[in-house]
């Protein structure tokens, strides 16, 4: 299963959002409901002043999620970054987004950084265990019809489930073990030595306290380590260096060098599930096809098919920022018009009650 991995925290996006656009690590970079030339950050911070949030220091500010795949789906960097807009699109539809697809492991991955607050309508965002899951299993689901390899996550085999988080899974949540696992799932997938795959729990802020006859991981919600042979089999010491030595000794992952096309026609994909990555692999073949009769059309008039691309490029640019800052006014209009609207309620006596605070990621 793809897998997806979401923290929320209480600091300023700017140096998270920073992190993910690094040229040295983000081979593609996009962004959903903000201006790709201004600075992101800067923009998230205009929506909570909009609404007067994110002024407290406990105050939820973003969430960070973190998508990738199995190795062995050899997944390209355009793939994963197109698999990652278009899981984007669907679980945060109306909220400020930057996605950037990282290819600086062996595994290739994508970040999603989401604005806590929602440019709309000024609420927070709250996702409670059962909406987290139901993420997962969404981005399962997507990542099905792009071929990817499908694996149930509540039933990973020869786990240990006590039954207070087996009730937890059957209600849909996911328990703090669970989430651990699939750190290390993942740790074990990205790494080809012992002090990579350390290195890769630290990311998360899993601690390994124990390094013995078993391995013992600290969750960093959790002030107590468990050792792992509690969580399961798959995750005790001898066979975490049984999966990393497989992954040093195997395949490297995708290889970026190369010509593209033939990279393209290589991906295996096979039955109905294969079917819209196999469209979009013919349609990036024909979009290049027709980008070289375009420069060879240039070339016959005696221009320069560079200069003239990107003169190209630059009108699309100019028209789409135009149409954005377009939506946007019409965007800000209908907010003002809800808030002049939610004033009219407020001064007719609506209170709003003490409720239990839900949210699977703190305040």
């Amino acid at each position: 299963m793809p897998l997806f991995k979401g923290v929320a925290s209480k600091s300023t996006p700017k140096k998270a959002i920073d992190y993910i656009t690094r040229q040295d690590k983000a081979a593609f970079i996009s962004v959903r409901n903000l201006f790709e030339d201004e600075d992101y950050a800067e923009q998230f911070a205009d929506t909570m002043s909009r609404f007067r949030k994110g002024k407290k220091f406990d105050e939820r500010k973003y969430y960070h999620f973190k998508l990738s795949c199995a190795r062995k789906d050899n997944v390209s960097p355009e793939q994963a970054h197109l698999y990652a807009q278009e899981l984007a699109a669907i679980l945060f539809p109306d909220d400020e987004c930057v996605i950037a697809t990282h290819t600086d492991t062996k595994t290739v991955h994508s970040h999603i950084i989401v604005n806590a607050v929602n440019p709309i309508t000024g609420k927070k965002l709250r996702i409670t265990e059962s909406d987290y899951t139901k993420m997962k299993d969404e981005a399962n689901r997507l990542g099905s019809e792009f071929g990817y390899t499908k694996t149930d996550f509540r039933k990973r085999a020869q786990n240990k489930r006590t039954t207070q988080e087996s009730h937890i899974i059957l209600k849909g949540g996911t328990s703090w073990k669970e989430d651990l696992r699939e750190v290390i799932e993942e740790a074990k997938r990205s790494s080809s030595t012992q002090e990579e795959f350390t290195e890769h729990l630290q990311k998360y802020g899993v601690t390994l306290t124990r390094n013995g006859k078993d391995f013992s991981y600290l969750h960093p919600e959790k002030k107590k380590p468990i050792r792992g042979a509690k969580l399961g089999e798959n995750y005790t010491k001898s066979e975490v260096l049984n999966a990393i030595s497989k992954q040093g000794n195997g395949n490297d992952g995708y290889a970026f060098n190369g010509d593209r096309r033939n990279q393209i026609e290589k991906r295996q994909v096979s039955g109905n599930d294969g079917q819209s990555v196999v469209a979009r692999s013919v349609s990036d073949i024909e979009r290049q096809m027709q980008r070289l009769d375009k420069q060879a059309e240039y070339a016959h008039h005696g221009l320069d098919g560079e200069s003239e691309e990107r003169k190209r490029r630059e009108r699309e640019e100019r028209e789409r920022l135009k149409r954005e800052r377009i939506e946007r006014n019409r965007r800000n209009e209908e907010l003002a018009r809800r808030n002049e609207n939610a004033e009219q309620n407020n001064s007719n006596g609506n209170k709003s009650g003490n409720k239990k605070n839900d949210n699977y990621f703190g305040k």
